[in-house]
């Protein structure tokens, strides 16, 4: 029952089971069983549940107590009182009012930066732009790897955040999910063509590698639509090397920096 009870939690952090089983590739009924205890999966699907999770084999089948509080640190329980202080307060706000402006920015995207914990390579990650009842928010989906080394262990991220459109800026700010080990700030400049294609921006956060050192580099999301085969494009994402990367991009992300400069700024289209 150990692995029914740590399924179920990890599910809690996407909005509906459903949204699990299509992202997954897992059969929702065959899903149910797994979550009702009718059955165990086959070793291979285990594989796949752990891959889509990030987390191991082992790690999925410890005492639901010791897999909470070591593996996947819980939420706070919703049921508790709701006391936010007066950021969150007015971020809620905010992010209710300006959800009409930011609706055209609903769909997917890959992001590119150059990495903050692997310096010289490029990372690539999934982004979805989603609207739910208090405004947009979103999930950003990241495969630790180098993407030319399919063999090696892959870690992966996942950061939920929320999207606030201010004075003609859009502010993402999201925390990883799953170790809760950091929150991420992007701003981005609002696209004006009729059809998306590129937000540029600045994104601000940590290396995940053991110095954690804080950093600021160029970020562009380039659009890839509403709708998409999400294991086929994530199977996309990961570590690249500079020369692996679309001379277009690079323009885009490279952090280069006039010296007389006293800031660094982000490049807009």
């Amino acid at each position: 029952m150990d692995f029914v009870e740590n399924l179920k939690l990890l599910c809690t952090h996407y909005s509906s089971i459903a949204e699990v089983c299509r992202k997954i590739g897992i059969n929702r009924t065959q899903f149910n069983k797994y979550l009702n205890a009718q059955v165990h999966p086959s070793k291979s699907n285990i594989r796949i549940i752990c891959d889509f999770f990030g987390v191991e084999e082992f790690e999925i089948m410890m005492p639901h107590d010791q897999f909470r509080q070591q593996v996947l640190p819980s939420k706070s329980d919703p049921r508790q009182e709701n006391d936010l202080s007066a950021f969150f307060e007015k971020a809620k706000l905010l992010k209710s009012a300006s959800s009409a402006t930011l609706t055209r920015y609903l769909g997917w995207y890959y992001e590119y930066y150059f990495s903050l914990g692997y310096p010289g390579q490029v990372f690539q990650s999934l982004i979805e732009i989603r609207q739910d009842a208090t405004g947009l928010t979103y999930k950003r989906y990241e495969r630790l790897i180098n993407h030319d080394q399919s063999h090696e262990k892959v870690t992966h991220c996942l950061y939920d955040g929320i999207a606030i459109n201010l004075c003609d800026r859009i502010f993402l700010l999201d925390v990883e999910s799953l170790t809760e080990n950091e929150i991420t700030q992007t701003i981005l400049f609002p696209s004006y063509r009729s059809q998306i294609k590129h937000l540029h921006g600045l994104k601000l956060g940590v290396s995940s590698r053991s110095h954690r050192s804080p950093a600021c580099t160029r970020v562009l999301y380039d659009f890839i639509g509403k709708k998409i085969n999400f294991r086929q494009a994530f199977r996309e994402c990961g570590l690249y090397q500079k020369e692996d990367i679309d001379a277009a991009i690079l323009d885009a992300i490279n952090n280069d920096k006039n010296p007389e400069d006293p800031l660094f700024f982000a490049r807009g289209e």
